[in-house]
């Protein structure tokens, strides 16, 4: 999945983070960038698929070739990648130059002293343009305390996907509040065409609570309170949580351990009729020739606040403790520039993160348009290195609540509960 592909199962809190945290500040250094040696060397970790690894590996001989600078470039799995990043931060290791890291860890990271300020290696100019050209919240996403420590390079966030033969049939257009989203699910349903209405994927400890938070922030939830306790259990989260069950009441057989293997399948086959957080195109890419057509995408529905899909994204950083900071910065700057991001990164499988980039592939596919849309106004997730482990813990009672085992209530209740406990035991409070 894109939503930042999976995240690790491994526990990773604030306290690992510190513990490894650099034993000297950040230098300041001048804004004027030294001559870099053409026959230099850095290494980056990255992805090595999908649309955060793809490019890098396809483009990264490019950037060679355009700078002189070689890369060894190391690529492996999500999980796995977290691992090694983790260690060789606490090592205050020079293994690696450039680390693409999940955007949720950045501030943690920061936090302990691992990531080089961008501010001083970066030309003030290239990175007033970059900011000039990409959503807010993609760089809240890689800054912290004001200063920049991470590149977005590809963006990724849910949005909708909608069969319009199915809305059609039932005198209906594509719905843009979520309560338009429920009544056009409930107007849908034909159990013996073989047809329904929502469809989510909405399996336990994978993406239960990225299906309701949508819905939650739509509303005008917020997740903690100044001093960073849970507050989500409130009754914006509990009818967040109900309105999500009335949706799934009109999901296909089995909807409330549906994967997101089984989403695309729905979709693609013509059994659902509206995903309002898919992260991915695969039901229109898979969708047979005479089904693809009927499948449109939008940005996510609004709620009585706002329109609030959940960011995704990895982006690129320099670490503290690389060799050649200022080469690092260069391959960082380079695929992030107009020139690679319009003309380079989505032929090479990647999606931009520049609105200008996203203008000019606006017709490269069919769902590019309300990609880059729903990124305007996508939301992101706490940066907390522990919410991997509250997105779980939460996911478990969402799920409980999904087959009827608990209510609403009990189901918030016990999430905030959880999420309450790992913040502590996280030493936040």
């Amino acid at each position: 999945m894109n939503e930042a592909p999976r995240l690790s199962k491994s526990a990773l809190t604030r306290r690992t983070l510190l513990k490894g945290a650099a034993a000297t500040s950040l230098a300041a250094g001048g804004l004027a960038r030294p001559a870099i040696a053409r026959d230099m060397s850095i290494t980056a970790l990255t992805m090595g698929q999908g649309i955060f690894g793809q490019p890098l590996v396809e483009l990264t001989p490019a950037f060679t070739k355009a700078t002189g600078i070689k890369v060894n470039l190391i690529t492996m799995g999500y999980n796995e990648s977290i691992e090694k990043q983790v260690a060789a931060f606490a090592a205050h290791s020079s293994a690696y130059d450039v680390v693409q890291i999940d955007s949720i860890y950045l501030k943690g990271y920061v936090q302990a002293g691992h990531l080089k300020q961008l501010d001083n290696l970066v030309p003030q100019a290239q990175l007033a343009d970059f900011f000039s050209d990409i959503p807010p919240a993609l760089r809240q996403m890689y800054s912290a305390d004001g200063k920049t420590y991470g590149m977005a390079t590809v963006a990724n966030c849910q949005r909708l996907i909608a069969n319009t033969v199915h809305l059609k049939a039932a005198g209906l257009g594509v719905p843009q509040t979520w309560d338009d989203l429920l009544a056009a699910s409930q107007k849908t349903v034909n159990p013996g065409a073989k047809q329904f209405g929502f469809v989510a994927g909405t399996e336990r400890l994978i993406k239960a609570f990225s299906v309701w938070l949508p819905i939650f922030w739509a509303n005008g939830g917020e997740l903690f309170d100044a001093k960073m306790k849970p507050i989500f259990g409130d009754q914006t989260g509990v009818d967040a949580l109900t309105f999500l069950l009335e949706l799934m009441k009109t999901m296909p057989t089995g909807g409330a351990a549906y994967t997101e293997a089984d989403e695309t399948r729905a979709m693609a086959t013509g059994l659902g009729t509206l995903d309002p957080v898919a992260w991915i195109p695969d039901a229109i890419v898979t969708a047979s020739p005479d089904m693809r057509p009927n499948l449109v995408s939008a940005v996510s529905p609004k709620g009585k606040v706002c329109q609030a899909p959940v960011m995704g994204g990895m982006g690129l950083t320099v670490s503290n403790y690389s060799r050649d900071a200022q080469a690092a910065a260069e391959y960082l700057a380079w695929f992030n520039s107009r020139d690679v991001q319009s003309k380079d990164l989505v032929p090479h499988g990647g999606q931009p993160c520049r609105n200008s980039a996203w203008a000019a592939n606006a017709s490269a596919k069919p769902w590019f348009p309300a990609v880059a849309a729903s990124l305007k106004v996508a939301k992101i997730r706490p940066q907390l290195p522990e919410w991997g482990q509250i997105d779980s813990a939460a996911g478990v009672q969402l799920s409980r609540a999904f087959v009827g085992e608990i209510t609403p209530q009990q189901a918030m209740q016990n999430a905030q509960k959880a999420a309450d406990g790992i913040m502590r035991d996280a030493g936040y409070y």
